[in-house]
C-alpha cells in the first residue's frame, strides 16, 4: 500500500513532535503493509507556513533515517494545502507543494465554510496545470450540507482521498457512512492515513484496508492504495468514476442520491 496523507515530517505542523515519533509512525506503517509514504504537512497560511525547500529537505533527512534504522518503507514529499487564495501565486511553481512535485495537490478546505472563491481557486489550479485531490471529503460538514458541490467538483475532473480512520469509526458513525457512500459510488481515488502520531491516530491503514476490500473488493482496495498511487508519482494521467447522480433543481442529499433513496 502506498499512504497519500501523513503528517509525519517533526516540529513543522500538529503531526509528528520529534525524529524519535517519526520513525515510529513509520514502523507502525511498514508492519501494516505500507511501502510508500508522502509526507503532507499543513500548509494553511501564507505568511506562516513550512517553505516547499524545507519539506523537501526534511523529507530527505527522514529517508536517511529511515535506511538507518533499516524501516522497509520510502518517502516522498508533499504537503496539505488549504484552500487559501493568498497561497495561489506559491502553488505548483517547480512543483512546489505538489505531491512529489509533480501535477497533483492535496488541498483541504477551511474548517469554518466553503470560500466565496472556490471555483475560482480550482480554476486557477487549472489553469496551472495542477489537478487537486480533495482531502477527506467525508468529513466536511459544509459538503453534507452542500452536497452538489462535491458532484460539480468531480465532474470538474478532482480526485478525492478519504481517511483510513473514517472508514473505521475513528471520526464516528455519520463520517463512516459517508466514506462507505462515496466508496460504493467510485469516488474514493486514494486512501491516507492521516496519521499524526505514534498513538491513536496514526499511519497503520490495514484495519481500513480490509473494511474496503470487504465492501468493495480487491482490486477496487488495489487502485486506491497501489495503482493510483503509482500514476502520481510517475506523473500520469488517473481514470475518473463518475457518480450515476444528477443534479435536479431541487435536489436531495447528495448521500441519498448515491443511495438512490
Amino acid at each position: 500500500m502506498l499512504d497519500t496523507h501523513t503528517h509525519i515530517l517533526w516540529n513543522i505542523d500538529d503531526g509528528s513532535k520529534n525524529q524519535c515519533m517519526s520513525l515510529q509512525m513509520l514502523e507502525i506503517a511498514a508492519r501494516s503493509g505500507t511501502k510508500a509514504i508522502f509526507a503532507t504537512p499543513h500548509v494553511i497560511e501564507r505568511a506562516n507556513k513550512p517553505s516547499w525547500e524545507e519539506i523537501k529537505e526534511k523529507t530527505q533527512q527522514l529517508r536517511q533515517l529511515c535506511a538507518e534504522a533499516q524501516i522497509d518503507i520510502m518517502l516522498y514529499p508533499g504537503a496539505e494545502v488549504q484552500m487559501n487564495w493568498e497561497l495561489l501565486p506559491e502553488l505548483g511553481a517547480a512543483g512546489a507543494y505538489c505531491l512529489n512535485g509533480g501535477r497533483y495537490l492535496l488541498v483541504e478546505l477551511p474548517a469554518a465554510e466553503i470560500p466565496a472563491y472556490a471555483d475560482e481557486f480550482w480554476y486557477e489550479l487549472e489553469l496551472k496545470g495542477i489537478t487537486p485531490i480533495l482531502a477527506h471529503p467525508e468529513r466536511y460538514q459544509q459538503l453534507r450540507e452542500n452536497p452538489d458541490l462535491l458532484l460539480l467538483w468531480r465532474r470538474r475532473g478532482m480526485l478525492m482521498q478519504c481517511n483510513s480512520g473514517s472508514f473505521t469509526g475513528m471520526f464516528g458513525s455519520s463520517v463512516c457512512e459517508n466514506a462507505k457512500v462515496l466508496l460504493a459510488n467510485g469516488l474514493v481515488d486514494l486512501l491516507g492515513s492521516d496519521g499524526h502520531r505514534s498513538e491513536g491516530r496514526n499511519t497503520d491503514m490495514s484495519r481500513a484496508a480490509a473494511v474496503i476490500r470487504q465492501l468493495a473488493g480487491e482490486e477496487v482496495l488495489r487502485q486506491m492504495t497501489e495503482t493510483n498511487p503509482q500514476a502520481i508519482l510517475k506523473n500520469q494521467e488517473i481514470e475518473l468514476k463518475q457518480p450515476k447522480v444528477f443534479l435536479e433543481d431541487k435536489p436531495k442529499s447528495f448521500w441519498q442520491k448515491l443511495f438512490g433513496k
